[in-house]
């Protein structure tokens, strides 16, 4: 093991989050701001703490960076254009979520489809997020084995602690502040350390030529992959409960909407720069594991300060990830749960003891499950599939079209999107040609939507 200036750097991270977070944590005396800051959040920070937590492990492990270093420039686009893409849709929709008033999207979706439809949408919820926490651990676990040699188990179980910990102390007040700046060393970090490192190995021509035949074009990857790549995170980002419940907090409708523009922007610019760091880290280093191309192109293709730096970004982009999703179950444990099922007069203490203890119980349990899926990539398309097929159809037409939706029409959806999701894994699993061909989203997400129209009022079709 070696002590190196990123290890440095990423120690000063941890630590200054940490004081940030517990500061800020006193500001939380209700539900209401455990849950969505007070709704107070104003533009400059409500897009730091979007981006910050939309932006963590399958970013700059998984996502662009793998895909643009295994496949090509086209997958990492592909991977990457979903993502504003669905924003720039949600970014339209902010005022309408605002002025809901929930806290979380199981809420929303039971004022439009009734308790049943709520209760479903905890659940896959929760399996979604538990997933995501888990590819966040691992992320760590692969910097701390890049930077300082630790074997990846270690550095995974290591990640588990200090995620679970900083998140245990509580409230999106704290969260969304420490993203803030999480997402000020992000954007440093790499508008900065990447044009350097292209410079510093030759310029993108010298890159350009020394990366696989068709490699800035679609390289070896098909048609039906591509698919795979983009739809996943555009179905998943419009209704992911961590955006919603960031809108939730603005302190206005005309902040929510503004905050949504930056944060489409902000993650476009930010994919672009992953994307051609993962394809000067094919040129440089040929022969690496794909989802430490940024990592690696960062400790041995900058400067050491630039590097150091850029490694500290890198660790604030799946902290604060990890941070925001163990926050938000815990909000829906607490929340949708036991304040709506178990004990609806508990009071405000109840219900943040109830919030701390589902972050660690669930923190867990998703230590539990990375253990059973090693592949970022494939775990990452799988979660968002899952939460963009089941939750997605249903949580927008209930935001965008309330009076013309049903019950039945809303509890079928998310029943179906989670159900063909799970059934074309298990396909996929069993060596089904056509379900190896075509992801599962292109079969789930259309069927959720059509659910919706079948069972829409009046029985229209």
């Amino acid at each position: 093991m070696q002590v190196t200036f990123a290890f440095y750097c990423v120690i000063a991270y941890l630590l200054v989050i940490t004081v940030v977070g517990i500061y800020y944590g006193k500001k939380v005396k209700t539900q209401e701001d455990y849950s969505v800051a007070g709704r107070s959040l104003p533009t400059p920070i409500l897009i730091g703490t979007l981006m910050a937590t939309w932006m963590g492990a399958g970013t700059v492990l998984g996502g662009p960076a793998a895909s643009g270093y295994q496949y090509g420039l086209m997958a990492a686009i592909a991977f990457s254009m979903g993502s504003p893409v669905g924003q720039f849709v949600l970014s339209f929709v902010a005022k309408k979520i605002r002025r809901m008033n929930a806290q979380t999207v199981p809420e929303v979706i039971e004022k439009v489809y009734g308790s049943l439809a709520r209760v479903l949408a905890t659940v896959i919820i929760m399996l979604a997020y538990i997933g995501i926490v888990a590819y966040q651990y691992k992320g760590v676990g692969l910097i701390l084995n890049s930077i300082l040699g630790v074997p990846e188990n270690i550095g995974t179980l290591i990640a588990f602690g200090v995620i679970v910990v900083t998140a245990l102390f509580g409230g999106l007040y704290s969260v969304a502040y420490t993203d803030f700046l999480s997402c000020c060393m992000m954007m440093a970090g790499l508008f900065i350390g990447v044009p350097m490192a292209i410079s510093m190995a030759g310029g993108w021509s010298w890159v350009a030529a020394n990366i696989p035949p068709g490699h800035l074009g679609f390289g070896s990857i098909s048609f039906p992959q591509l698919l795979g790549f983009f739809f996943p995170v555009f179905f998943y980002v419009m209704g992911d409960q961590n955006m919603y419940q960031r809108f939730f907090a603005a302190k206005d409708e005309k902040t929510a909407m503004q905050s949504g523009i930056g944060w489409m922007l902000g993650c476009t610019a930010t994919y672009f720069f992953v994307a051609a760091a993962a394809i000067a880290a094919r040129a440089l280093y040929p022969n690496i594991n794909a989802a430490q191309s940024f990592v690696h192109l960062a400790t041995h293709g900058m400067p050491t300060i630039i590097g150091g730096i850029c490694v500290a970004a890198i660790t604030a982009f799946i902290v604060t990830t990890a941070n925001s999703f163990l926050l938000s179950v815990g909000v829906n444990m607490s929340w949708d749960v036991y304040a709506r099922f178990v004990n609806p007069e508990a009071p405000t203490e109840k219900k943040l003891f109830v919030s701390r203890a589902s972050v660690l119980g669930l923190g867990i349990l998703a230590y539990v499950v990375i253990q059973y899926y090693p592949e970022l990539l494939i775990l990452q398309q799988y979660t968002y599939t899952m939460y963009g097929a089941a939750i997605t159809p249903a949580l927008l037409a209930a935001v965008m079209f309330p009076e013309r939706i049903t019950p039945l029409g809303g509890v079928v959806s998310i029943f179906t999107g989670g159900a063909v999701t799970i059934a074309w894994e298990t396909a996929k699993t069993a060596g089904w040609a056509v379900a190896k061909t075509y992801p599962p989203v292109l079969i789930a997400a259309p069927l959720a939507i059509l659910a919706l129209i079948i069972f829409r009022k009046n029985g229209k079709k």
